[in-house]
């Protein structure tokens, strides 16, 4: 990644927000109307199978869980000690491990008419039990980005991590959950496109809407993706 951190381009963004807040749009039905209308066209449907029916992950001679790549993560397991301040002072337990962190970031605009505004993505991740949530512009793992899947590059990697046509706003590395994952961190990014109305940015599941709708869509419940408030908490 090319990213180099200017704290004076987040200060100016941060002025740019407060200047177009009497632009934002405050109401938030229609997004709410345009979730739902998606929803209604869902058909992933996600259930808990066994693990010997998960295609392309083995457990190897010490039971740890892989998948065939080498990449995204492993299931092993993790001893603790000297918990003092916890419900017990030692303990085993799974753990998920990954050779690569992640990249979650929001593609963001600035339009005469509205101000700034930011990209959202109604999308459904395995555990959401098939309900849409409002999502950043992106999510991928260095493994996903790696194709190895075997399917397509995540969408707008050219914007966000070539910053093709767009330029950085703010990036911080946070570390993810430690109650699940050891020692993976995530790259939090705000990239802001050099052309509000770039062509590139289309698809029914992404959607223009501003910080403002956004905290409002967030007083509702299993609406929106964790991942939307660790990106936005720099602004």
């Amino acid at each position: 990644m090319i990213y180099k951190r200017n704290i004076k381009n987040l200060i100016k963004f941060r002025n740019s927000l407060i200047l177009s807040k009497s632009k934002e749009k405050k109401e938030i039905k229609s997004i709410l109307k345009w979730k739902n209308n998606l929803q209604k066209k869902v058909e992933v449907v996600s259930k808990i199978i066994d693990l010997d029916k998960c295609n392309d992950w083995f457990l190897d001679k010490r039971k740890n869980l892989y998948h065939k790549s080498g990449q995204f993560f492993k299931v092993r397991a993790v001893q603790t000690s000297g918990a003092k301040n916890r419900e017990v002072k030692s303990w085993t337990q799974p753990i998920l491990t990954q050779k690569h962190g992640g990249v979650l970031a929001f593609i963001c605009r600035e339009t005469k008419k509205f101000g700034i505004e930011f990209l959202i993505d109604a999308k459904i991740e395995p555990g959401d039990d098939s309900l849409l949530k409002i999502s950043p512009s992106f999510q991928a793992t260095q493994s996903n980005m790696n194709q190895a899947h075997g399917g397509n590059k995540p969408k707008f990697y050219d914007i966000v991590i070539k910053l093709k046509k767009a330029k950085l706003v703010y990036y911080t590395i946070h570390n993810e959950e430690g109650a699940r994952f050891w020692k993976k961190s995530n790259w939090n990014v705000i990239v802001k496109l050099d052309n509000p109305y770039d062509k590139r940015i289309k698809g029914k599941n992404y959607k223009w809407v501003s910080l403002s709708q956004i905290k409002k869509l967030s007083l509702k419940s299993r609406l929106v993706n964790p991942f939307v408030k660790t990106i936005l908490f720099m602004v």
